[in-house]
């Protein structure tokens, strides 16, 4: 089930998030994640419209939208694999027209699994907290007049 995140579930996103980051960007020291968790927890999850994917009552990932960019998609690391980050996109892509996101070059999976949803790459450019490269990349849902 996806629903929308409330106030109570933020320790377990930031859980996530945190567990899924350090996986998913070896190349960027533990340091660098662990001291952003504040900041997600207080500032970014509370200012966004997350989603949540929840299966058998427990929280195992989660998008979450500002407008149309998408700032964060993360599965949990114990049920990666599974479709669960494609389920979700689904959703935001059912919910929007048009999404815009940035992911790190160097994460190869993540640019082929958005990639493999239609996303285009629009440009590379320096990600300036980290120092570490990263892709634009952008979606839009084609128009029903070509049918």
């Amino acid at each position: 089930m996806i629903r929308t995140a409330n106030q109570s579930d933020i320790p377990q996103l930031v859980d996530i998030w945190l567990r899924a980051s350090m996986l998913a960007h070896d190349f960027i020291a533990a340091d660098f994640w662990q001291a952003r968790a504040a900041d997600m927890a207080q500032r970014y999850l509370p200012n966004a419209e997350t989603h949540v994917l929840e299966v058998a009552g427990r929280v195992i990932g989660f998008a979450s939208l500002n407008g149309d960019h998408l700032e964060a998609l993360f599965i949990d690391p114990e049920v990666q694999s599974f479709g669960h980050g494609t389920h979700l996109m689904a959703h935001a892509m059912g919910v929007r027209k048009r999404i815009t996101l940035c992911v790190y070059s160097r994460n190869v999976r993540a640019v082929s699994f958005y990639r493999r949803l239609g996303f285009q790459v629009v440009e590379e450019r320096r990600e300036p907290l980290s120092g570490e490269s990263e892709t634009l990349m952008a979606w839009s849902r084609q128009s029903r007049r070509d049918n």
